[in-house]
């Protein structure tokens, strides 16, 4: 298996999910004038104010863009009722009601409560907003009428007059871009949060360790590895995916959180167990590689929030000291690139992302990860297709100033096609093994940088 089956394959798209819209919580690729209606601040009994809603159809499926007047998390918050409830009226199909802080999806007809893959949702950002897309595909119930579909809302608040949203050509999504010939990467990396120490569980680790071994990273970034041991999570890579010449991985592991490497490592200072970082000695020199994994749950303002504000300040400040030369050793690695990956759990407030990007964290950039496939950013979803909707809870910062991110994408087995699979020696559920997807990007050094 060779890494130009996956470089080449990365461009394959299900034509069904080619949309107009990526749901990424940019809106850059919204129309200039989609279908819309305003309401005014300050009317609303509770937290989520709407102060605008649009929507765009293209085929079975409706992109809405809902607006708030405050700052907020739109599915948790200290207060849940009343609630903001989005009504959805596809023509000649029943209608959808989706509860925003009650986290579901009804019929109206029999009240049944709908999976949030069966429509295959998507929404961005989960991090506490003012703006937010989402994606409904009804094409499990039939095939919307020439009517398109109404949208409105209730409970908390209410608009002056629905919005009706007619169909619009779709287009497809470009393929990403080849791989630049003047950047060979000089590392390729994987981030997966393995749930709750899947590497030694069955019948997770046999679909999670395809997985690794298929995505053929020279680093990988691990999470929820709680009761392995640094010995063990060698033993499974050495078994998983051997080194020439007798050669064994290199681990590094704190808490549940690990960087393995094929290259050489030097392990780096942890001022919490919410990371785990070591400096990673490639071919064309020395990166700094962080995994994390903070405070889960919460909202913006919430305890797990502000635990998470202050364990993203305790990985900045080990950056910090590293830039200033600090923990300079064996290698130098003031100049050395930095990237930090894993699972992020934003779902408070942004401050966590702010602390670690620039301008708080000079040079450092979020890598745009999208799910191939899919047109959307989620990496995390719930295995019962019920309660928290599915998000993007893994992300990947990088110090743009000095490496070029290349081919940055998020694996979903279920999506890809039956070629891909094949040639990377997948099934079509081994992304099954975890409730969180598998990140891959390769990375090349930027020259005179």
């Amino acid at each position: 298996m060779m890494r130009t089956w996956i470089a080449c394959l990365t461009g394959l798209i299900a034509p069904a999910w080619a949309q107009l819209i990526v749901v990424d919580g940019q809106f850059g690729d919204w129309p200039g004038q989609p279908a819309g209606a305003v309401d005014p601040a300050g009317d609303a009994t509770g937290e989520l104010d709407a102060t605008a809603l649009k929507g765009l159809l293209s085929g079975d499926t409706v992109h809405v863009w809902l607006e708030i007047a405050q700052t907020q998390n739109i599915q948790a918050g200290a207060q849940t009722q009343p609630d903001l409830v989005l009504r959805m009226e596809p023509d000649g199909l029943p209608a959808l009601e989706m509860s925003c802080r009650g986290r579901v999806i009804r019929r109206t007809d029999n009240g049944q409560a709908v999976r949030w893959d069966a429509v295959r949702f998507a929404g961005s950002p989960t991090f506490a907003a003012r703006q937010f897309e989402m994606r409904f595909d009804f094409s499990l119930f039939g095939t919307v009428g020439p009517r398109g579909v109404r949208l409105s809302l209730s409970g908390c608040d209410e608009l002056p007059e629905p919005v009706v949203v007619q169909a619009a050509a779709g287009k497809e999504l470009p393929t990403p871009a080849s791989i630049e010939p003047a950047h060979k990467p000089a590392l390729r990396l994987a981030s997966l949060n393995t749930r709750r120490t899947g590497l030694l569980a069955a019948p997770q680790a046999p679909r999670l360790t395809r997985l690794l071994r298929a995505s053929e990273a020279d680093v990988y970034l691990l999470q929820e590895e709680y009761n392995s041991s640094e010995a063990q999570v060698m033993s499974i890579f050495n078994t998983m995916r051997p080194l020439p010449d007798g050669a064994s991985w290199q681990v590094h592991k704190r808490g549940d959180t690990a960087v393995v490497s094929r290259f050489p490592m030097i392990d780096l200072p942890n001022y919490d167990t919410s990371y785990s970082a070591a400096a990673v000695q490639t071919d064309e020199g020395p990166v700094v590689i962080v995994s994390v994994h903070p405070k889960c749950c919460g909202y913006a303002g919430s305890s797990e929030d502000q635990q998470r504000i202050t364990q993203a300040g305790l990985t900045a400040r080990l950056i910090e000291e590293i830039r200033a030369g600090q923990h300079d050793g064996q290698t130098d690695l003031a100049e050395a690139p930095v990237i930090i990956g894993g699972d992020w759990n934003l779902v408070g407030s942004r401050g966590p992302l702010d602390r670690l990007t620039e301008p708080q964290l000079p040079d450092m950039a979020e890598l745009s990860l999208v799910r191939t496939g899919a047109a959307d950013t989620a990496t995390w979803r719930e295995p019962g297709g019920l309660g928290f909707a599915p998000g993007r809870l893994d992300l990947v910062v990088y110090d743009r100033r000095r490496l070029k991110a290349l081919k940055p994408e998020i694996w979903d087995t279920s999506l890809m096609s039956p070629e891909k699979l094949a040639h990377l020696e997948l099934q079509p559920d081994d992304s099954d093994g975890s409730d969180h997807f598998l990140l891959v990007a390769e990375f090349a050094f930027k020259t005179g940088s």
